[in-house]
């Protein structure tokens, strides 16, 4: 019995956990490496450190000289899968490095084009008028990655307009506020999911094994002095199993209630239905008992419900069916109800 009872527990559990602890470990997977990054703070790229070797690490620069911007990014933003239009997000600008003496990529969200582009025209000023060029600049924050595909090109065209035949043979790109091509904010936000599913999913576990059918039953059985392991064996052993509800002649079974073990002699109604969650529907079969509280368990069909339900046609204190007349004497006359048949039926369970 308490084999079959806790295998059920954990089976129900299992598909759950599955899907929930796979779902929190795949998010954690694709940004948890880039929280922890971001938690540690960036580093300051300092004139004597060789970009080559920070590639992938999270730098904090300082701009002092935006050349011109060479791209921009736009969003388009949909409602009810209508474009309402597009939006400029972020700005990428050819940048001079002067202490390395090379040209970077650096792109900003659009709430900080003015800043950059400020930046940019004070560098302008002071070049064109020979005046001292800037000595500070706009602080940008994102792991140093190096520039490829569509963006390189846009890059390069850029680079031949002010540069001519001057060419880089590794472009090194900061895209400010981002680790991996990911915002801090979608970092922060999908570690804090993911964190969540996989608590969850551990929190199930736990609760699973903490009220194990062997617990279970010990709890019953101290509370029901009377009543023996032996007898609860053999009542579990001769019993009818409908969908996973093991009813017998004294108890019923299921790895899916709460309490694991009903006492027939003590149910006075069972009923069936459904309740909708969403697009799906989730069926039920739900027990009352004389002390006044609702056993239940989900099921997968209306029809598993229904056999369930109809294994208790057999006991004659017991009333059955989605009677609304029942509901209503549950509701507001409770010894109304008692007296359809629990009161009126002497029964030996």
């Amino acid at each position: 019995m308490l084999k079959k009872l806790r295998m059920g527990q954990i089976m129900d559990s299992l598909w759950l956990i599955l899907i929930v602890g796979a779902l929190g470990g795949f998010l954690l997977s694709q940004v948890g490496l880039s929280c922890i990054t971001a938690l540690k703070g960036s580093k300051p790229l300092g004139a004597e450190d060789e970009l080559s070797e920070k590639v992938g690490t999270y730098v904090t620069l300082e701009v002092k000289y935006p050349v011109d911007e060479y791209m921009e990014t736009q969003t388009t933003r949909k409602v009810n899968g209508v474009s309402t239009g597009t939006k400029k997000s972020r700005s990428s600008w050819l940048v001079l490095d002067d202490e390395r003496g090379v040209c970077l990529s650096i792109e900003v969200p659009n709430k900080r084009y003015d800043e950059i582009l400020d930046q940019s025209d004070e560098f302008w000023d002071a070049y064109e008028t020979g005046a001292n060029l800037p000595t500070s600049g706009i602080t940008v924050s994102g792991s140093l990655e190096i520039l490829e595909g569509e963006d390189l090109g846009y890059f390069e065209s850029a680079l031949d307009y002010y540069m001519g035949d001057y060419s880089e043979p590794v472009v090194y790109h900061i895209s400010d506020g981002r680790i991996h091509g990911e915002s801090l904010t979608n970092i922060y936000g999908l570690t804090a999911i993911g964190s969540v599913l996989a608590l969850f999913a551990l929190f199930i576990l736990v609760k699973t094994l903490k009220n194990s059918a062997k617990k279970l039953t010990q709890e019953y059985l101290a509370a029901n002095p009377g009543v023996t392991m032996e007898a609860l064996e053999n009542d579990f052993a001769a019993a009818k199993e409908q969908a996973k509800v093991f009813v017998g002649r004294k108890w019923t079974f299921c790895a899916k209630l709460s309490k694991l073990i009903l006492d027939n002699s003590q149910i006075i109604w069972v009923h069936t239905g459904s309740m909708r969650s969403g697009r799906s529907v989730n069926f039920y079969v739900w027990w009352e008992m004389l002390d006044g509280s609702t056993q239940e368990i989900s099921l997968s069909s209306e029809k598993k419900c229904l056999s369930v339900m109809d294994a208790y046609t057999q006991f004659p204190h017991i009333l059955t069916g989605n009677s609304s007349e029942y509901a209503y004497l549950l509701k507001n006359d409770r010894q109304q109800l008692l007296s359809l048949k629990y009161q009126n039926q002497s029964t030996e369970l």
